[in-house]
């Protein structure tokens, strides 16, 4: 017990807060060693997947196996799994998580996928275990929870995803450049050349922030091409920058390097060396938390509703979705699938819905054809 002294204020002990979130208590299943699952993260990595990626199918296969142990009682192997079809489609839509709250539907799909992978890769040892295909096995455990759709599955469990936030029209996109372009120096050259290239690829922002000037190399034609680290994967994703915004990068670039001269700096952006491209005013990387600064400032400027760098991704894949075969935007954005696209990304616009409305209006009936070839008919 602290006794208080004369002239010194004890200290209040610290409470934790009423509404303070309090988690169950985490479950403390053990898992068996399993010979596969290693074997299967070398072969992963073997086939170019990121580090990043490789650690979520990890975790995704063991929390299939933990799903197992909860529900059957006993611990797992993989291969144990597979032979019991019922108990596997159970674990892919088993949407409890370790502290007893509901997962996500997106969990659940990457579970999903996982398991795919896994099927896939260790084809050769689960072949001999199981005497017949594992992706067979993945299919009918499927076919058992999940509804059919098309060539795929829709699992019924987790909670319902969100859809992302806003995703501006391009009008909207064009008086934000204006707005970023406004700042001061050389930072609104940086924001409208950042911005716009956000815009123009669809790359994700943490992609673009973390350019490094070795992966931005220069045409014979005057373009840039950048390479951006791409989600879930090893290689980098190819970028052609068109040529107005490859001219908004070389204007930032020319008025960063005198920036830095003019008050003795050493850091210099220098596309095609090693070092960052995107810098702040004291020359270093250029952070997130700045970077949505700018994009809410613009957003203010321009007097539309403030939104994240990642909507210009959004209002990239709306816009080509409008314009394009779906299967084509998702290769150019990156994206593995059309699911994901469309569940996430594509937002209709009001214009081009009554534009292909006005289209099939104007589409001769069936009716109509069949008098018409009647009338050919008879002349």
């Amino acid at each position: 017990m602290q006794l208080p002294l004369l002239g010194f204020a004890t200290r209040t002990p610290r409470l934790r807060g009423a509404n303070r979130r309090r988690l169950p208590p985490r479950q403390t299943i053990e898992l068996l060693s399993d010979d596969l699952v290693p074997v299967y993260l070398r072969r992963l990595a073997t086939h170019g997947a990121a580090a990043k990626g490789i650690a979520a199918y990890r975790y995704q296969l063991r929390a299939t196996l933990r799903a197992a142990h909860r529900i059957s009682g006993v611990p797992l192997l993989a291969v144990d799994l597979f032979r019991d079809v019922e108990l596997l489609g159970r674990c892919l839509v088993d949407d409890e998580s370790i502290h007893r709250s509901q997962l996500s539907r997106w969990t659940l799909a990457q579970r999903r996928s996982a398991v795919r992978s896994f099927a896939g890769l260790m084809r050769p040892e689960l072949l001999a275990a199981l005497g017949e295909d594992p992706h067979l096995v993945v299919d009918r455990a499927l076919r058992s929870v999940a509804e059919r759709v098309g060539g795929g599955y829709r699992l019924g469990g987790g909670a319902a995803r969100r859809r992302g936030g806003i995703a501006p029209t391009q009008g909207e996109v064009d008086s934000v450049l204006i707005a970023v372009g406004c700042a001061p120096g050389f930072e609104g050259l940086r924001n409208r050349a950042f911005f716009a290239i956000l815009a123009a690829t669809g790359c994700r922002v943490n992609a673009l922030r973390l350019l490094d000037g070795a992966d931005c190399v220069a045409m014979p034609n005057g373009r840039r091409r950048l390479y951006l680290h791409e989600k879930g994967k090893a290689e980098r994703r190819e970028v052609e920058l068109s040529a107005d915004t490859a001219l908004d990068l070389h204007d930032y670039v020319q008025a960063f390097n005198r920036y830095a001269a003019a008050r003795g700096r050493q850091a210099r952006v220098r596309p095609g060396e090693p070092g960052a491209i995107w810098r702040n005013a004291a020359g270093q990387r250029w952070g997130y938390a700045s970077v949505a600064e700018s994009l809410r400032a613009g957003c203010s400027g321009a007097g539309i509703s403030p939104c994240t760098p990642h909507a210009l991704r959004r209002a990239f894949a709306s816009d080509a979705a409008s314009r394009l075969p779906r299967h084509v935007v998702a290769q150019a954005g990156g994206w593995k699938g059309l699911e994901r696209l469309d569940d996430h990304y594509v937002q209709p616009r009001e214009p081009t819905i009554w534009e292909k409305l006005s289209r099939d209006s104007q589409r001769p009936t069936a009716s109509e054809v069949g008098a018409t070839d009647a009338a050919a008919v008879a002349l």
